[in-house]
């Protein structure tokens, strides 16, 4: 049980889970930090990971836990939507902290790409080595390879090198979207963008179709050609060519994404209108928002959540188990993020266990090396399917510890120094 504190001193850390700076409008909130970052978040993030690495590693030990997750509780979705919560807690801050788009991305990629491109490319050397393990049928190595690197695969029909990372794709595209709303001077009408996607999800659900732009279906040209003229207009409020090339170029692999989306458009509008969620509530701790209209924009996501799962939802048997998950099923599993995120975001003035804190903190090693020991798959080892499980989760685990010291903290290091030599450049100059 959390243990109840005062406010901690923010330090120097990692910045995707750092402690929101004080604003103009309203004392510091007085959430919980330990060495700088929000203890509640880093909690959240380990309960996110430990739920999402049981549900894959026990799928491949329990046929039953697969059946009961497609009939009851999507366990590993729902650790995802908390990892999605979580980023739209603290990504806009972690932007208008830096009050830097450049320095923004920069720190972006040094935070993911170096353990990322690193897991690819044991994968890829896994599959090449190993006559047990091979590439999926008409894998192009050189193509498919690079486009992997992109974390934009996901929207694509081309093979994933890790699975899971198909969540990286979603985080990306909020990225950039929120990086949009930053050069228009909107990134802090999160409530609006909040509603506008949450609405969009149940009016547009079922209006469109997936891999449009691939797979050509008929009028399948109108999202694009929407979305650019969108674009244009919205360029043409920017000053200055350099900030609307940026525009453009972001916004344009938002709108190819999102018409090339592997889900029903009122899942994909669900997820990124979750995440705002998320930033609502991150406005209304630091009094940028006050507690009715975050009251409000939860509520409203609650709602749509029920009414778009109810509406668009269309289920799929599952081979394995032969199990179909039903659009109760969903609404349990989204409601149920919401509802953890929101009693965590409640407790956050409140000590949370160092273990689970620490869990958080390797998280992001957590999601991938989890998936990296699922395509390694280990031969059983004595005392059945426990002891497999807890040997898989074993290694994930420590192997999780090693690559956050050794692979995620070198990476954020470096970044940080590319960031500190463009600040002198920069400095020098003018």
């Amino acid at each position: 049980m959390p243990q109840p504190t005062g406010d901690g001193a923010a330090t120097t850390a990692l910045e995707d889970a750092a402690a929101p700076a004080p604003t103009a409008a309203a004392p510091r909130d007085a959430a919980t930090t330990r060495q700088g970052r929000l203890e509640f978040l880093d909690a959240l993030r380990g309960i996110a990971a430990l739920v999402v690495a049981v549900q894959h590693l026990g799928e491949t030990q329990w046929v039953g836990l697969l059946g009961w997750s497609h009939h009851w509780f999507r366990l590993g979705e729902f650790g995802v939507l908390v990892f999605f919560l979580c980023s739209g807690f603290i990504i806009p801050a972690s932007l208008e902290r830096r009050n830097d788009l450049v320095e923004f991305w920069i720190g972006r990629f040094f935070r993911l790409w170096p353990l990322y491109l690193a897991v690819v490319a044991v994968a890829l050397g896994a599959w090449a080595l190993s006559d047990r393990i091979g590439a999926p049928e008409g894998y192009r190595v050189v193509e498919d390879s690079l486009l992997n690197t992109t974390m934009l695969q996901v929207f694509t029909t081309r093979p994933l090198v890790i699975g899971a990372s198909w969540t990286l794709g979603y985080e990306l595209v909020f990225y950039l979207l929120v990086s949009v709303l930053f050069l228009l001077g909107l990134h802090r009408a999160s409530a609006t963008t909040a509603v506008v996607l949450l609405v969009s999800a149940l009016a547009l659900g079922g209006t469109t179709t997936v891999f449009m732009v691939q797979r050509q279906p008929d009028h399948w040209w109108t999202f694009p050609v929407a979305g650019a003229l969108l674009l244009l207009v919205a360029a043409a409020r920017v000053p200055g060519l350099a900030r609307q090339i940026a525009l453009l170029g972001m916004g344009a692999v938002v709108v190819v994404a999102l018409a090339n989306r592997p889900h029903e458009m009122y899942f994909s509008l669900l997820l990124l209108g979750s995440m705002f969620v998320g930033t609502v509530l991150y406005r209304w701790t630091v009094g940028q928002l006050s507690g009715r209209t975050a009251a409000g924009v939860y509520g409203l996501g609650v709602l749509v959540i029920v009414l778009c799962q109810y509406t668009w939802h269309v289920g799929y048997l599952e081979p394995i188990s032969g199990e179909t998950p039903s659009w109760l099923t969903q609404t349990a599993t989204f409601l149920g993020a919401y509802a953890v995120f929101g009693a965590a975001l409640l407790l956050r003035r409140y000590r949370w266990p160092r273990p689970l804190v620490y869990l958080g903190t390797i998280s992001y090693s957590v999601y991938l090396l989890h998936a990296l020991v699922l395509l390694l798959v280990l031969p059983p080892v004595p005392g059945g399917p426990w002891a497999n499980f807890a040997a898989l989760l074993a290694i994930t685990l420590v192997a999780s510890a090693l690559t956050y010291r050794f692979v995620e903290r070198p990476g954020i290091a470096l970044g940080r120094r590319v960031v500190a030599a463009r600040r002198e450049r920069l400095a020098a100059r003018g």
